[in-house]
């Protein structure tokens, strides 16, 4: 067989090996910037009837949040994960709502179906944290109200920034948090792909080119940091196929390790499924001691008091 021909047949497959890896890497980096949103009650009821649907602005955008009023002047914000929706927090809002609190639930706007921005691990969600937060500080119907976070996941990093920048902010829940969204990859990179870490340099570089923002940039410990004063509930799955139990350690730390850091024998985010009665337990207990505590220092009514 002439030479010519096998070097014409070799330089064809190689641009075929290349188009496809190409291909793939372009199809895996589209489909973690935009992963589907599938909606996950796990069981719980569908409050989207019996919630208040608003618009929350965002900058020139908007985001939508659901809203239920509880019976104390305390609303408690939940905000979703990775690849969910809104009607993820319905899982907690029905236990909150039977405690007397009052739920929001914002779709992030790398969530929503139309107009969808990409996940950027913080950049796009911490601005719709942000004015969720603006939100309820400024509606008539929740002006004046204690505010305490609950977030899963991504959520959950979200809500840890969140708090640090406003000290108003009374007490977070925090279910799988990641320490930082560079460790966040390279855990995920390590577990989902059985790839080195250090890939998460280069995929921070593509999310860059294709969104405009470092997806790594998001720095949770030291955010954490500044929670030493208040109260916080950490939550992580000692099975987690994302995030190590180290990365909820180090943020348990950096807030001081004055809190409980409840590690549960189950997988990403799925406490309350295995454990539904110990979590929601739990999860009142803490806030009820928080905003109690709340109370005596600043003289504000607690929830939960006439319960």
């Amino acid at each position: 067989m002439p030479e010519g021909s096998n070097a014409s047949r070799a330089g064809r497959f190689l641009v075929l090996s290349c188009s496809a890896l190409l291909l793939f890497a372009s199809g895996s980096a589209w489909l973690a910037l935009y992963p589907p949103a599938p909606r996950d009650l796990g069981g719980a009821p569908n409050l989207d009837r019996a919630a208040r649907h608003v618009r929350i602005p965002v900058g020139n955008d908007a985001i939508d949040g659901w809203y239920v009023a509880g019976q104390e002047p305390v609303v408690v914000i939940i905000f979703h994960g990775y690849g969910r929706d809104h009607t993820r927090a319905w899982r907690y809002a029905h236990f909150l709502r039977a405690a007397g609190y009052g739920v929001l639930a914002p779709d992030f706007r790398s969530s929503r179906s139309r107009h969808r921005l990409p996940t950027t691990l913080g950049r796009h969600e911490l601005a719709d944290a942000e004015a969720t937060l603006a939100w309820v500080e400024s509606r008539p119907e929740t002006r004046g109200a204690r505010v305490a976070l609950l977030g899963e996941s991504l959520g959950a990093s979200v809500a840890l920034v969140l708090a640090a920048r406003h000290p108003e902010i009374v007490a977070v829940v925090a279910d799988c948090p990641f320490a930082s969204a560079k460790r966040a990859l390279e855990d995920a990179i390590e577990r989902w792909f059985h790839l080195p870490h250090a890939f998460a340099v280069p995929a921070c570089r593509v999310g860059e080119m294709l969104t405009g923002c470092d997806p790594c940039a998001l720095n949770v410990v030291a955010a954490a940091e500044s929670l030493r004063s208040r109260p916080l509930f950490l939550i992580h799955a000692a099975r987690d196929d994302r995030f190590s139990t180290e990365q909820a350690r180090d943020l348990w730390r950096a807030a001081g390790a004055k809190d409980e850091l409840w590690l549960v024998d189950t997988g990403h985010t799925e406490a309350w499924q295995s454990h539904r009665e110990e979590y929601e337990r739990r999860v009142i207990a803490f806030l009820d001691r928080a905003l109690e505590e709340n109370e005596r220092e600043t003289g504000s009514p607690a929830a939960g008091g006439e319960r």
